[in-house]
């Protein structure tokens, strides 16, 4: 049995006699209220969660569920019980699950704890790929417990179960059966060229973010048993230094950089393929924040990737806002085409220009249609005369595509700091009704901008 809680440590007189009263001793019994509760210590919290441990019981007898869970635990504890992890608790709840509990061997410092700890998630994770044991999330986290008697059962309490819990909830989501926090991390030694940064979040029901990283070796994440080292190596160096500049780094007065960072994710990202054959869903979540929200918000910088945030109306619905906005009417063809039927919106890339960049240039043969995702762009004549001003939520070049020669008949310049999302030609002429939808704002802009 384990919780945890956000008080204090319960070590002062008012906590341990309201222990008392509530009839929750100490393991030593006979000792003052003052003395109830065992004294703090510092330990690595492993959750664990079987994956689809629901869907595997739901057709089972309760006496089938009985000996699967049996089984289940016999394989996990043959996994973690052995004399080298030692000393380890291991404390099964309702099923599907365990808190395992590593605490320091005598004269043993916190990194020897956290070495044995990782040592032991990395057997289990090679277990779990091998099949000897059902499939597992993980989630590592350092910190400090107390033990109390709770109707004649230990039960531990500690502020670092929230985060151990969430940690293993993330592996899903960040596609890792893995997880661990910066602490833990920070205190390896062996196995610190395979420590990948995953990246800084904050998961529902957490105030703070969480630093998590993950190991990527040989077997493990997709990787083939025999992947090459050099090649595993250099995704893992790539990686780093992306997620890096994505969170920032004050130590190495790092300011996120998403133009940089989606540049070096490209690259890990082939690098993995080329691996596995496969995508790594850690990089591709990055990328898809990046995509979503393509420059950091005011929080970003102490928060990281709020994973509980709803996200941003989809490209389709800004746009369709817009061309109810232009055209002033619902047209429910342009409404399918834009919020229901989303395919094109991959095929608007992301660029991002400083203040003074010159985007298009008067004159210039076009080459796609711009969606102004974040900023201000001005639009200029041959003699620098200002014509338009255009904001967030707006597009420009679609004129000069509807135009005969297609030319550029104005240069524009970003008025700001621009993040925009532009549309080839190539990639254009394959949408139809999302061709008609631009050519209409062309039609009902011309009088307001020959941009």
């Amino acid at each position: 049995m384990y919780t945890h809680t956000r008080a204090n440590h319960v070590t002062d007189d008012h906590a341990a006699q309201a222990l008392t009263h509530m009839g929750i001793k100490g393991k030593k019994s006979g000792m003052s209220p003052k003395q109830e509760v065992d004294a703090e210590r510092e330990v690595v919290m492993m959750i664990t969660d079987m994956v689809g441990y629901s869907r595997i019981t739901s057709q089972m007898t309760p006496e089938e569920v009985r000996d699967f869970v049996i089984e289940y635990h016999h394989n996990l504890a043959e996994v973690i019980k052995k004399k080298r992890f030692e000393p380890v608790e291991i404390e099964p709840s309702a099923g599907d699950g365990a808190l395992i509990v590593f605490g320091k061997r005598v004269g043993e410092n916190a990194a020897q704890m956290c070495r044995r700890a990782l040592a032991a998630a990395i057997d289990l994770a090679y277990a779990i790929e091998q099949e000897r044991v059902a499939s597992t999330r993980m989630g590592l986290f350092m910190g400090h417990i107390v033990e109390a008697q709770i109707g004649g059962k230990t039960a531990k309490f500690g502020t670092g179960f929230a985060a151990a819990s969430r940690l293993e909830e993330l592996c899903d989501y960040f596609g890792t059966s893995l997880l661990m926090d910066r602490d833990v991390a920070a205190l390896q030694d062996e196995e610190r060229s395979s420590l990948v940064n995953i990246g800084k979040v904050t998961p529902q029901n957490l105030s703070h973010p969480i630093h998590l990283l993950s190991v990527y070796k040989p077997g493990l994440h997709r990787l083939p048993p025999d992947v090459d080292q050099t090649m595993l190596n250099d995704f893992i160096g790539l990686k780093n230094e992306a997620v890096d500049l994505f969170c920032g780094n004050e130590k190495l007065s790092l300011q996120p950089d998403f133009p940089k960072v989606r540049n070096k994710l490209g690259q890990a990202e082939k690098l993995f393929q080329q691996m596995s054959g496969t995508m790594d869903i850690a990089t591709e979540r990055v990328l898809e924040y990046i995509r979503d929200t393509p420059y950091p918000g005011e929080d970003f910088r102490r928060l990281g990737m709020k994973i509980y945030d709803s996200k941003r109306d989809p490209l389709g619905v800004r746009l369709f806002h817009l061309s109810k906005e232009l055209l002033k009417a619902i047209d429910i063809e342009f409404y399918n085409a834009l919020v229901v039927e989303t395919g094109w919106e991959s095929c608007f890339a992301l660029e991002w220009h400083n203040q003074g960049d010159e985007i298009i240039t008067i004159n210039q043969k076009a080459d796609g249609i711009y969606y102004i995702d974040r900023g201000t762009v001005i639009s200029q004549d041959g003699e620098g005369q200002v014509l338009a001003t255009l904001g967030s939520g707006n597009i420009f070049g679609e004129m000069a595509y509807f135009s005969k020669d297609r030319r550029r008949n104005a240069t524009v310049v970003a008025a700001t700091d621009v993040v925009l999302r532009k549309i080839s030609n190539d990639d254009f002429e394959k949408f139809p009704v999302i061709q008609k939808i631009f050519k209409r704002i062309a039609s009902r802009r011309q009088e307001e901008s020959p941009v």
